[in-house]
């Protein structure tokens, strides 16, 4: 490995850690599984579309603002769990959520795969009040900023 690259992992993990502190801090969900996706499609694909700052800033923006539409109007605001998850409304508003959220991202093209999780994990019924997406949002500007702060710095 070489020193870039033990650069870039470090950062990811402070990222990832500092975000974990905000969340217990603020008791908001900043740290959550789809933002560490971003962080990985970061370091092994840096390159790519999905890896820019917009993309990842939209792509989870548009992913929890589409998920939480979804569970409002398609399972009347439910709240889901993934062990007992037995509401089919709950499956169908995460379904359409993640089609309605990839439409979105291929028309503006800006790719970010977790956005699928995000867009899931929200209109599933996971993370169900708009608290929570701005949180998601929230995460996001700030993982777009530590992306275009680490492709100038740490990883240039």
């Amino acid at each position: 490995m070489n020193a870039s690259t033990a650069a870039a992992i470090g950062f990811a993990l402070l990222a990832m850690l500092v975000l974990g502190a905000l969340s217990l801090w603020l008791q908001a969900p900043l740290l959550f599984p789809a933002i560490g996706a971003s962080a990985a499609v970061v370091l092994l694909a840096p390159a790519s579309l999905g890896a820019q700052p917009k993309s990842i800033l939209l792509g989870h923006a548009l992913g929890g603002v589409l998920g939480w539409i979804c569970v409002q109007t398609i399972a009347g605001g439910a709240q889901g769990s993934l062990v007992n998850l037995t509401n089919p409304a709950l499956l169908v508003s995460g379904s359409v959520a993640l089609a309605a959220t990839m439409l979105a991202l291929m028309s503006l093209r800006v790719p970010h795969p977790p956005a699928a999780a995000t867009t899931m994990i929200v209109g599933m019924g996971l993370l169900p009040r708009a608290e929570h997406v701005l949180a998601l949002i929230v995460s996001a500007g700030l993982a777009a900023a530590a992306t275009a702060y680490a492709q100038r710095h740490v990883r240039p």
